[in-house]
């Protein structure tokens, strides 16, 4: 007889559901807008209605969900959310909970997709990885020695906000010179903005790298030096096989021959190590089946 799970994402504009079974395999799966801006009962009868939707009358035993911030249990909100405020806000996990009739395990959306891309393209090739989110924000989530990596409060891994630069760029978190404040996809804009005075997307400035714009090629040269730098410092910090890299950023194909240059000649200690950069392979479906998979070890179904 078969068992199933249900997985969410839950995003700023939308928000996503899957079905599994006991196989890991997807059965169903639908989006629908998140609309935080209508407030918090919108958000949980949204989610609700999607589960029953998504589940299509099967009974599911637990739900899994990533969100775009680190829940924290004791306070009932979500820290690191700043996109969408009304997540920072106590009281959205907690109401939801009441009202699932399974147990709802929560989690970063950087950790749902560190474990779904584990399963999908690491496991049995590498123990220790970083996955790594890069696009509206930078977040990571963290698989050492084949287990999920989360910390005390749940806020390992956040590499995004790891300062390169003292007195460099103000990030959105109030801190300067963070990751995400270069790397992102907004920042991105930003900085090419800051140079040319125009207003492009992360894709058009990489058009135009490829066209040769000297702006754009200048911007993405310091860019592949950052990023080689930090994911160097995780790598000599972590001691990490890998790192994949998802979120819309990741679709530019310069980062997978241009950063890894720069990441091993900033390593440190043992020579010879190959630290490969990988695309994330699943995509926009890594957050919501990696919220699944949360619920499958509820269910005693999956170790990690």
């Amino acid at each position: 007889m078969s068992r199933f799970a249900i997985g969410i994402d839950l995003g700023g504009t939308k928000v996503e559901a899957c079905l599994i079974d006991e196989t890991r395999a997807i059965l169903a799966r639908k989006r629908v807008p998140s609309e935080p801006r209508l407030g918090k009962e919108r958000v949980i009868s949204n989610i609700l209605k999607l589960v029953a939707d998504t589940a299509g009358g099967r009974a599911y035993e637990a739900v899994g969900m990533g969100t775009p911030g680190t829940y924290d249990p004791g306070s009932d909100i979500m820290y690191g959310a700043p996109h969408t405020p009304l997540y920072e806000k106590p009281g959205l996990v907690s109401s939801l909970r009441a009202k699932l009739p399974v147990p709802l395990i929560v989690e970063n959306d950087a950790n749902c997709l560190a474990l779904a891309e584990f399963f999908e393209q690491c496991h049995g090739r590498y123990h220790s990885v970083m996955a790594v989110i890069l696009g509206t924000g930078m977040g990571s989530g963290l698989i050492l020695d084949e287990r999920l990596y989360r910390g005390p409060r749940g806020n390992a891994g956040e590499i995004g906000h790891a300062s390169i630069d003292l007195h460099g760029r103000l990030c959105e978190c109030g801190r300067t010179g963070c990751a995400e404040a270069y790397l992102s996809g907004p920042s991105l804009s930003r900085r090419y903005k800051e140079r040319t005075g125009k207003s492009l997307s992360p894709r058009d400035i990489h058009l135009k790298f490829e066209r040769g714009d000297a702006d754009a090629r200048a911007l993405f040269e310091e860019s592949f030096r950052i990023m080689g730098e930090v994911f160097a410092n995780a790598v000599n910090m972590l001691d990490l096989e890998a790192i994949i890299l998802g979120g819309g950023v990741s679709n530019i194909p310069l980062w997978y021959d241009h950063v890894p240059p720069y990441l091993h000649k900033c390593l440190f200690g043992v020579p010879g190590r190959d630290v490969p950069i990988l695309k994330a392979k699943l995509g926009d479906s890594a957050g919501v089946l990696g919220a699944a998979f949360l619920a499958l070890r509820e269910m005693g179904l999956l170790e990690f």
